[in-house]
């Protein structure tokens, strides 16, 4: 049986803020209207109708349903879907007890110039028991207070990103952040422990967007240095309540000294 979708109610709980938010798409607000683009068209989306349109195409327009829809190149129902199980889905399952999988150092962490004791430190490392994170890289992630709350895996081959179901991301490593007044944020975890093993404060998104609550606990830090491949977005949301930049990255960072990477 398919899943049951009530599109109603999806298009009308969901603010279509949190929809751009949640795929990182730039844009400005102003009087209640959001502009941006959608590849090379530009939309104009209402906050209070909760719907958008493109100015110079007059088949792009609807609600957040149809926007999904047009950004993720995906058919109505399974745009439905997504948002549905980004917004609105409650945890059912009874919570399962997290294990405690033991980390290999692995060639892939010597590749990105993380050295085996960081590895051991920061609790990251190749998975070889049974899990259902088994041939992945992963990273033991904590809450903001510090409480275990599970792992998020990298596939090496493909590249790809495994997350638990109903798993709310962190700022990566924040629990370990004892200071407001600085700090480097990343998009991807490995950066983020490359940057602490010179002695740099950084922590992750663990993607390329920032939720809410990553949102409300960045905007207390004195000055973020941001390094993010789109990062147009988040600059947007930030900085109006913190120092924000985000420095031209030309080649790998074991390029630069730390001595740069701190005047980025």
């Amino acid at each position: 049986m398919s899943e049951y979708l009530n599109f109603n109610d999806i298009s009308q709980q969901i603010p279509i803020k949190k929809v751009l938010d949640w795929l990182n798409i730039p844009y400005t607000e102003k009087k209640g209207e959001l502009k941006g683009k959608i590849g090379e068209d530009g939309f104009i989306a209402n906050i209070q109708k909760n719907s958008f349109f493109c100015p110079k195409n007059d088949n792009i327009k609807g609600g957040i349903i149809n926007f999904v829809s047009q950004v993720m190149n995906l058919s109505l129902r399974d745009a439905a879907s997504a948002l549905k199980v980004q917004f609105l889905r409650e945890q059912t399952l009874p919570k399962r007890e997290i294990p405690d999988l033991e980390l290999h150092y692995c060639k892939y962490l010597e590749t990105c110039g993380i050295k085996e004791e960081t590895a051991k430190k920061y609790e990251v490392g190749f998975v070889k028991q049974k899990s259902v994170i088994n041939g992945r890289i992963a990273f033991k992630i904590y809450d903001h207070e510090g409480n275990h709350i599970g792992y998020v895996g990298f596939n090496e081959t493909k590249k790809d990103w495994f997350f638990p179901k109903n798993f709310k991301r962190p700022l990566y490593n924040y629990h370990l952040y004892k200071s407001q007044k600085g700090i480097f944020l990343t998009s991807n975890p490995f950066i983020t422990l490359y940057l602490r093993q010179l002695g740099l404060n950084s922590c992750s998104l663990l993607g390329k967007s920032m939720t809410d609550q990553q949102e409300e606990v960045l905007k207390t830090f004195g000055n973020i240095t941001l390094i993010h491949s789109e990062l147009e977005n988040i600059i947007n949301r930030l900085y109006p309540y913190t120092f924000i930049k985000a420095p031209k990255i030309v080649k790998s960072l074991k390029d630069y000294s730390v001595e740069e990477i701190v005047c980025f």
